[in-house]
Order: structure tokens, then C-alpha cells, then sequence
């Protein structure tokens, strides 16, 4: 059979190795996607099954020392899968009907209206950062290592350590000084 599309041989090991991966990642993963990326919902599961897939194919080829370096692993081939999604779909743009102004700012100003103002803030302190700093900044929050950081942000492991101390007390004094000024200073 000569098909663009590799198919994988289920099992029942196999159907149990897919569920226990669904059960870890497939939330994690959706998530994330939904959040740092423009991906239509059902683009986005498909892109985790498409994960889930891989991994469970490729599971018996690595090791992995720890439950950390697993993770980033799969965070990773998530990523090259998302990459590749967009590489395939430049033309998206080209397919995209124009949307009256006016109607995205008032549903911007509805959305902005029901989520949390620390949040919001927060939200905006992080997009006015560098990619490099974003990612080092919330990788470490998931207790990623340096050496795993540093493969993202092309950046020395040895500086990331002094990196993210400074960004996380930066944006903690932006966060209070913002808080500070809303709320007249007390």
C-alpha cells in the first residue's frame, strides 16, 4: 500500500498505551494549543491525536530518565506538529474573509469584561515580553530543567538561571506597581 498517511497497527497494548497518553496529555495539550495558537478546535484535537499517535508508535525507540523529560519530549513533537501545521496552511490567510471592525471590538470588550483584570494584566505584562522570555518564564513554571529551556530559547543553560530570576521579579514589581496604580495606590 502506497499512501501518503502511515497507518499504525492497533493492538490491544497499543489501544491501552493511546488511552493512558490521551489521559495524560490530550487536556494539556488541547490547552495549550487553544491558548498560544489560532487553531479551529477540531484542527487542534487533531493535532493531539496526531501527537498521541506518534508517541505511542515511537514509545519503544526512547527512554527517558525521568517523568520531566518525557514531557518535554511530548511538548516538543506537539510543537513540530503544530509548526508543520501552519508550514502547510500559509495560505490561510488568503482564505480569510474580512471582519467589520466594529463587531471585534465589542466582542474583545465582552471578553476582556468577564475574565479576571489580575489576569488580564498579567496577560499583558507576558505579550510585551521577547518569545525567549515567555517561554522561559512559563517552562520553568512546569519545572522544566535549564538544559531542556535552553534547546528552546537558544540561549546558554548556564545564564537562563540568572534570566529567570530577573524576569520573574520584573514582572512581579510590573504586576504590583500596575495593582498599585488601579487601585490608587493603598
Amino acid at each position: 500500500m502506497n499512501t501518503a498517511v502511515k497507518e499504525i497497527e492497533i493492538n490491544i497494548d497499543s489501544q491501552k498505551v493511546i488511552q493512558e497518553l490521551y489521559e495524560v496529555y490530550a487536556a494539556k495539550l488541547m490547552a495549550y494549543t487553544r491558548k498560544n495558537y489560532t487553531v479551529s478546535e477540531d484542527d487542534a484535537m487533531s493535532l493531539v491525536y496526531k501527537t498521541i499517535y506518534r508517541m505511542a508508535e515511537v514509545q519503544n525507540r526512547y527512554s527517558f530518565e525521568n517523568e520531566q523529560k518525557r514531557n518535554a519530549f511530548v511538548f516538543k513533537m506537539h510543537i513540530n506538529y503544530l509548526r508543520n501545521y501552519y508550514r502547510d496552511n500559509k495560505s490561510f490567510e488568503n482564505r480569510n474573509f474580512e471582519v467589520e471592525l466594529k463587531d471585534f471590538e465589542s466582542a474583545k470588550e465582552e471578553i476582556a469584561a468577564d475574565t479576571n483584570p489580575k489576569l488580564n494584566l498579567l496577560q499583558q505584562l507576558l505579550d510585551q515580553m521577547e518569545d525567549w522570555e515567555r517561554i522561559l518564564l512559563l517552562m520553568r513554571g512546569q519545572d522544566i530543567p535549564y538544559s531542556e529551556i535552553s534547546k528552546f530559547v537558544n540561549k546558554p543553560e548556564k545564564q537562563l538561571k540568572v534570566y529567570y530570576a530577573r524576569l520573574k521579579k520584573k514582572l512581579l514589581e510590573d504586576m504590583n506597581e500596575t495593582l498599585n496604580k488601579i487601585n490608587g495606590g493603598k
